[in-house]
């Protein structure tokens, strides 16, 4: 036989429908639960079960659920009234059973107000009725910033503290997910689906990556004597630096002990950031040079890099140089990535060696003379 715990249960569950008729207009109760499951073959345990569930139904508590009952006759029990469905006939009685009164009256606020300012939401939140409840005491700022983005939003115009709308800039920035939810609906035109961060998926300004750089021949400096300099990446984008080298390498230290080499910028990549130098219409016209880890995920970069500009060319990162230093390997970090496709024949030898073993020669441990030796050789 059904349990209260049960009946709870299932009435909890009925609740997204429920918000969701309040929406719609469509009429939801009475709403039957079902409850025709076998009897206790002992008497006095089926006794207890029926007293239970009879002791919280609506003729005992005033509100909350009806008890449907039927003859029934047992050859164990003979003829009992026996519970057949539990029966919700009101949303009132329903609401108060479940012990939602105060959240389903805010709900039933938010919604009007909600709907009252933008209307076009309504079949959304008939998909969406929770999204209701969890934003309850937000929904007149929320209503601001959706009014405002469907009216006046200008992409590249603003960072979020720029908007010209009556809240302060925490509660935008704390309230990223639902405002999500909210603009693809609104405004999927202006929507960049593909962008996960707020702020570039809706157009708005924000913190760039910034791009540092060595001038590595003195005559290429900035004024004639800013060497280290870095840039955001929109200005770095169209800088067009005069060079015709351009050696990224991935660890900072070695980037700023790269020593004075002919034409030559550096670009600090720092790891798996190298992606931000892709689509850099200049770079393309240049030589690009790429010093990384000899391990995997410093080939998986190097491949990454190639992707972007093919003409790029590895150093220090051959079997000669990994040989060179056979007292300093170490492990790796494991990878499950396979199949680089931009490698050459003698890197993706070296690559399946070190992925197998999972080997590792870090740049840092390479020696400062060896590196300025190689480098100078290779300049020249």
């Amino acid at each position: 036989m059904i349990t209260t715990a049960e009946i709870r249960k299932k009435a909890e569950k009925l609740y997204p429908n429920v918000l969701r008729s309040v929406l719609t207009g469509e009429d939801f109760f009475p709403v039957t639960l079902r409850s025709d499951k076998s009897l206790s073959k002992d008497f006095s345990a089926m006794s207890r079960e029926i007293a239970h569930i009879m002791s919280d139904s609506k003729d005992r508590k005033g509100f909350g659920y009806q008890v449907v009952s039927e003859k029934v006759k047992n050859r164990q029990h003979g003829i009992q009234d026996i519970p057949k469905a539990i029966v919700f006939e009101t949303l009132a009685d329903y609401i108060k059973y479940i012990g939602k009164l105060h959240e389903f009256g805010a709900f039933k606020a938010d919604a009007e107000r909600i709907l009252s300012s933008i209307p076009q939401l309504k079949d959304w939140f008939a998909s969406n009725p929770l999204l209701i409840v969890a934003n309850n005491r937000s929904w007149e700022d929320l209503i601001k910033i959706c009014l405002w983005f469907i009216s006046f939003h200008e992409t590249g115009k603003y960072y979020i503290r720029e908007l010209p709308i009556a809240i302060h800039t925490k509660f935008v920035e704390s309230h990223v997910g639902i405002l999500r939810l909210l603009l693809d609906e609104l405004i999927p035109h202006m929507s960049k689906k593909e962008e996960t961060f707020f702020q570039k998926r809706f157009g708005l300004k924000h913190e760039e990556p910034r791009i540092r750089i060595r001038f590595l021949d003195k005559s290429l400096t900035i004024d004639n004597r800013f060497s280290d300099i870095s840039l955001p990446l929109s200005d770095f984008s169209t800088a067009n630096l005069l060079c015709v080298n351009v050696l990224i390498t991935e660890n900072l230290m070695n980037f700023l002990t790269l020593p004075d080499l002919k034409n030559t910028i550096a670009i600090w990549g720092g790891g798996y950031a190298v992606k931000n130098l892709q689509h850099i219409e200049w770079l393309t016209d240049k030589r690009i040079y790429y010093w990384g880890d000899i391990d995997i995920q410093g080939f998986e970069i190097l491949s990454m890099l190639r992707g972007y500009y093919e003409q790029t060319i590895s150093i220090m990162m051959d079997e000669a140089t990994f040989n060179e230093f056979v007292h300093y390997h170490d492990h790796g970090t494991a990878s499950n990535t396979y199949g680089l496709n931009h490698l050459t024949i003698s890197e993706h030898e070296l690559y399946l060696q070190i992925h197998a073993n999972n080997l590792r020669l870090e740049q840092e441990k390479i020696p400062q003379a060896y590196v300025n030796d190689f480098l100078r050789k290779f300049n020249n």
